[in-house]
């Protein structure tokens, strides 16, 4: 069984051959579908904290929360989605990712954990995706028997940073 170097995403075989590369995605659940961003873009993951409504914005904007000084809005991804409002319980978490100069929270249903997936494991959404606001779907994984639906980052921050 082969080992993978954390600190080398591209390993190398015994010739010298350089292997697929790992992509890593952090995993959590919106409406019991499983989504996956691009570990580098993580900056942290909160519990819910109060969030200062915005008047007149999509609906999907919940509002904004002061982070240490720094004012970032908070997306609920479940109502962007056309899925209904996510509920704070629990398992509720933000998770604050970072795109550049750009910050948002994400109000996701629970955050699983962080997979590492072989490059040739994730593939191209197709543009024709039958849901809401399928451009948001950068690309789907495959992990064991699951299919993760990885978002783009960046036109996800197009949408907050429009409403916000």
């Amino acid at each position: 069984m082969k080992t993978i170097d954390k600190n080398n995403p591209a390993e190398k075989d015994q010739e010298g051959k350089e292997l697929e590369t790992l992509q890593e995605f952090l995993t959590f659940e919106v409406d019991k579908e499983i989504f996956g961003i691009d570990i580098l873009y993580i900056h942290e993951i909160l519990k819910p904290v109060p969030i200062t409504r915005i008047p007149n914005v999509e609906g999907f904007i919940l509002g904004v929360i002061n982070l240490r000084g720094e004012i970032i809005p908070i997306m609920d991804l479940k109502e962007l989605f056309g899925l209904g409002f996510c509920n704070i319980i629990p398992s509720t978490r933000i998770i604050v990712v970072v795109d550049g100069e750009k910050r948002a929270g994400l109000l996701v249903d629970s955050v699983k954990q962080v997979i590492k997936v072989h490059k040739d494991k994730v593939s191209k959404a197709d543009e024709d995706l039958s849901v809401n606001y399928s451009e948001l779907i950068e690309s789907v994984s495959q992990f064991d028997e699951s299919l993760i639906l990885n978002l783009n980052l960046s036109m996800l921050m197009d949408y907050a940073g429009e409403e916000a």
